[in-house]
């Protein structure tokens, strides 16, 4: 099968500097420089194209229910243009996908991992017996813009002439962006503001073109990934999936501890109980000339302590940031670990990221 390309490329609308393969698409790695990019995610606006990620249809008077007693998160009462995050996790309470639940009015939407729409749908075909619940990939029939950055609210206000102050996280409505429909929701990027925009495949350009009119950027795959990191945000087959679970990751804002019984959920409220988690995930800053790569061992007097997942170099200073699992012992910040060879020199602790923030009370 080939690669996927979003509208956007194909039909010559955007053009970007470079091109890479990722996630069964080509994806463009930058459009101006990586620097600017990133200077207007962190403190503007930069939109991106998200399209391979995956959207699903769900319909059925039993989506919400029954996704409610599949995952870790409370959905069932979802109304019109509310979502909520959730994970979907294996009977070993290990991460199958975090997905985004939002309840259109019309229909329920899941927004996946790339490439996790078909596990998604057939870990839900797995459970359904006798629920009314049809899933649909709607991926490439749709397209997605992200726009991320603290004046993506001011931007997308001014592109759908609406007031967003009131949208709550995870809240969606719908909007008119150069006379295309989309659905508008919103939805951060660990602690960085943002959105996503969905829309048909055939308004994408315009929609592009009516984002980047109201003041947003254009934004490829290596300044995303770089606030990606610096957000500590976990992604899928890096920081996310069969190795690990939810309490390792940081995810633990999305699991509801009081809901009831979930798939893995025995297995996940017993490492929290008895405090069994035997690893964190770890933002770190690494020495100059490190060498270090996904994969890199870590470190502490000689014992091996941890392994890197994810690295980037800081646009503005050259430094390599990454993220790491670190074992509980030696998971807390401050704490300096050495890289085992070939990379070099020390990596220290900067936080330990909570996707969508601590446990609940």
């Amino acid at each position: 099968m080939g690669l996927h390309r979003s509208v956007l490329h194909s039909t010559g609308a955007v053009t970007a500097a470079d091109l890479v393969e990722k996630y069964g698409w080509e994806l463009p790695t930058v459009y101006t420089d990586v620097a600017s990019e990133y200077e207007s995610a962190t403190t503007a606006a930069a939109v991106h194209d998200a399209s391979y990620m995956g959207r699903l249809k769900a319909t059925g008077v039993d989506a919400l229910d029954l996704l409610n007693r599949l995952s870790t998160n409370e959905v069932i009462d979802l109304e019109a243009g509310q979502g909520a995050p959730t994970i979907l996790t294996t009977d070993r309470g290990r991460i199958l996908d975090v997905i985004i639940v939002l309840n259109t009015g019309e229909h329920v939407l899941l927004l996946t991992s790339p490439q996790m729409q078909d596990p998604v749908i057939q870990f839900l075909d797995k459970y359904t017996i006798m629920e009314d619940l049809t899933v649909e990939d709607v991926s490439s029939s749709t397209s997605m813009l992200a726009v991320w950055g603290p004046k993506s609210s001011e931007c997308l206000a001014k592109a759908t002439n609406t007031n967003l102050d009131g949208l709550a996280p995870y809240g969606s409505l719908s909007a008119d962006i150069g006379g295309c429909s989309v659905r508008l929701l919103s939805c951060t990027l660990s602690d960085l503001p943002g959105y996503y925009l969905i829309c048909s495949t055939e308004d994408a350009s315009a929609v592009w073109q009516g984002i980047t009119n109201s003041g947003a950027t254009p934004m490829g795959t290596s300044a995303s990934e770089t606030a990606r990191v610096f957000q500590g945000t976990p992604a899928q087959g890096s920081e996310m999936g069969d190795d690990f679970n939810p309490l390792e990751a940081g995810l633990i804002g999305a699991i509801d501890f009081t809901k009831g019984c979930y798939i893995g959920q025995e297995v996940i409220a017993r490492l929290d109980t008895y405090k069994k988690v035997q690893k964190y995930l770890v933002k770190l800053a690494f020495g100059e000339g490190s060498g270090v790569t996904a994969g890199s061992t870590l470190t502490l007097e000689g014992k091996t302590v941890g392994k890197v997942t994810s690295v980037v170099s800081d646009p503005s200073t050259g430094q390599d940031i990454g993220l790491a699992y670190v074992r509980t012992a030696q998971a807390e910040v401050g704490i300096r670990l050495e890289l085992e060879p070939p990379g070099s020199g020390w990596a220290e602790i900067l936080s330990l990221p909570q996707m969508f923030g601590p446990e609940r009370s």
